[in-house]
């Protein structure tokens, strides 16, 4: 009977371990669709060599991502004009989803895990969970805005 009750302990530790190995290292994938494909703002722009993306939870962000951001880092310039922001940002439905803006490549997938957060993300004292992308390889000329279903626990990558 001692025989017995040794082996079921030790295969409940076994499959404990195991639940928390597949748990902690297996990506899950975040589900995403292309929403808007927008020329580049300026031909001089080029963040081709940037592997991240913005993330956008209202319009706010996605105005000030759109024309504000690249002014501060790259004059002359080199935003998009802020009417062309407003238009783009009033079609968008921020009740409902988050939006992922991403310059001149394309997603391929979004993935999480503890271990990608670890491992990957630099911001270990933001709670909410960091996406982290997968690229296709193909260097392009647009601007790419994905949605995804609105939830607090997501956010981009730290550095």
């Amino acid at each position: 009977m001692n025989k017995k009750r040794i082996l079921l302990i030790i295969g409940i530790i076994v499959a404990l371990i195991g639940f928390y190995c597949f748990y902690y290292y297996y990506p899950r994938k975040v589900s995403f669709e292309l929403v808007k494909e927008i020329d580049k703002p300026s031909k001089e722009l080029d963040n081709s060599q940037w592997f991240s993306y913005h993330y956008i939870e209202n319009e706010e962000n996605l105005i000030y991502f759109l024309t504000d951001y690249y002014k501060q880092r790259y004059p002359p310039q080199q935003g998009y004009d802020s009417a062309i922001a407003h238009n783009i940002g009033k079609t968008l439905d921020y009740e409902h989803y988050d939006y992922i803006m991403v310059y001149q490549r394309q997603l391929k997938e979004l993935r999480h895990s503890p271990y990608f957060t670890k491992t990957i993300d630099g911001l270990y004292f933001d709670k909410r969970t960091p996406l982290i992308p997968t690229w296709d390889s193909v260097i392009t000329d647009k601007v790419y805005i994905y949605r995804i279903k609105k939830s607090n626990k997501y956010r981009a990558p730290g550095p």
